[in-house]
């Protein structure tokens, strides 16, 4: 069969040539995963062969009670990080010896030698975890569903095996788990971060927006003014990490600015 995105001859699951999914694609209506070859979306019921419709809009990154504007501008900022997120430094390993490399994700390969496309192959782990995280974060941004669904395992399963120990690496694992919804994973990894540093803005963040979702208010409530009374200190004091989240930060300020009015 010929790929949908770059007409070369393709078969499996992938396109050897530009990565494209040769089993599933989008909506262009309402963003649904739909398979290829169906005519109509079961979701909103767009005719799929016309391409008829307009883009579906970005998904909200995380629900709030409050003010859910708020998470519609928190998913902007995010793109706006991650298209940067080639110069986060590598997560850090627990084990100094490294761990197996798994196997290279279909999509990610290098194919006919087109460029933008990466070989994880020729990485080290730590490398792979990042550049796997850049995509999938960047992918949940833009709503592209399909990506992440794909992505995202391989993403959590590289920072299973890296194990990281920082506050940084623990605030990247738990994005990872709140894109993929488990944010009781997230809350458990935000924890673990804020027992060697409480006043982690990162994590402390993190953490409120997964005990919001999981209608835990209260302890929302707390986290959320921890981070606002310790944000002035933390932002002079720039922790390691810090630097290459500026973006997100007023974000977060506000997100807990909106959830803790009236309040």
């Amino acid at each position: 069969m010929k790929c949908p995105s770059c007409g070369a001859e393709a078969t499996g699951r992938f396109c050897s040539s530009c990565g494209t999914s040769l089993v599933q694609k989008q909506c262009p209506s309402c963003s649904a995963v739909v398979d290829v070859g169906t005519r109509f979306c079961r979701q909103c019921g767009a005719d799929l062969d016309s391409g008829g419709g307009s883009p579906g809009p970005v998904p909200e990154r995380i629900p709030l009670s409050g003010n859910p504007s708020v998470g519609w501008w928190a998913a902007g900022a995010l793109l706006i990080v991650t298209i940067f997120s080639l110069g986060y430094p590598a997560l850090k390993q627990a084990n100094d010896e490294g761990g197996t490399v798994p196997p290279m994700p279909a999509g990610m390969e290098s194919g006919g030698g087109q460029s933008g496309l990466v070989d994880l192959t020729t990485m080290p782990l730590d490398e792979q975890g990042t550049t796997l995280f850049n995509r999938v974060m960047q992918s949940s941004s833009v709503g592209d569903t399909a990506d992440v669904a794909f992505f995202l395992p391989k993403a959590l399963l590289i920072h299973e095996q890296l194990n990281p120990t920082d506050p940084d690496g623990l605030y990247h694992f738990a994005l990872l788990h709140q894109v993929g919804g488990d944010h009781e994973a997230a809350l458990v990894k935000a924890r673990e971060g804020l027992q060697q540093v409480p006043e982690y803005l990162l994590l402390l963040a993190v953490a409120a927006e997964s005990s919001a979702a999981l209608g835990d208010e209260e302890t929302a409530e707390e986290l959320y003014r921890r981070f606002l009374e310790a944000f002035d200190a933390e932002m002079a004091r720039m922790r390691p990490g810090y630097e290459h989240h500026t973006a997100i930060f007023p974000v977060y300020r506000a997100e807990a600015a909106a959830f803790l009015e009236g309040r």
